[in-house]
């Protein structure tokens, strides 16, 4: 079986530790896109966005952060420090009032996204909602959006055809929806 692209991201940045030019090359097409898209959620606009995302990888680059796979996944710890950057653009250019509280409380960057979020009311929420799902489906939607896997990686990862995978995904989400929709009403 091929590596999981988890085992691959994280050499890679182990790699950009040691100054390699191409694992830095890597790394960044493998997830520039991703946490663009996570700086644009969280800040609104594209040039701050852009700006998270290129002071990530300055960060990365110059050795001021740098990568321990003991802590968590490599995209992760990634997706923590274009987090935080992108937070501190907003503070920097005052525009934190629009955001809600939980979204300025700066996480351990060694807890997972999900044990972060388990700590709120809609965290334990879903912690419950996800325990009432198939194994195979639980363990694709946290695969899937809280280390970033695309259903390709999935389907290489659970050895699983791709059809599956999305089935997989797309029936979890649809329960987890209802028994969400439950809490709610």
């Amino acid at each position: 079986m091929p590596d999981s692209p988890t085992l691959e991201l994280d050499r890679l940045l182990q790699a950009v530790s040691s100054n390699d030019r191409r694992a830095f090359e890597d790394t960044y097409k493998a997830v520039a896109p991703r946490l663009y898209g996570l700086a644009l959620r969280i800040t609104r606009r594209r040039e701050s966005a852009e700006e998270t995302v290129q002071d990530v990888f300055v960060k990365l680059w110059s050795g001021s952060a740098r990568f321990d796979a003991e802590r968590g996944s490599g995209f992760g710890w990634l997706a923590t420090l274009t987090r935080n950057r992108a937070l501190d653009i907003l503070a920097r250019d005052g525009r934190t009032d629009a955001l809600p509280p939980e979204l300025l409380d700066r996480p351990d960057p060694s807890e997972s996204a999900l044990d972060q979020l388990g700590r709120t009311q809609d965290g334990e929420r879903l912690q419950a909602c996800l325990a009432g799902l198939p194994d195979n489906q639980r363990q694709a939607i946290l695969a899937a959006f809280f280390d970033g896997f695309t259903h390709e990686e999935l389907a290489t990862r659970f050895e699983t055809p791709l059809g599956t995978v999305k089935s997989w995904v797309r029936r979890g989400l649809m329960r987890l929806k209802g028994c969400l929709g439950a809490w709610i009403s």
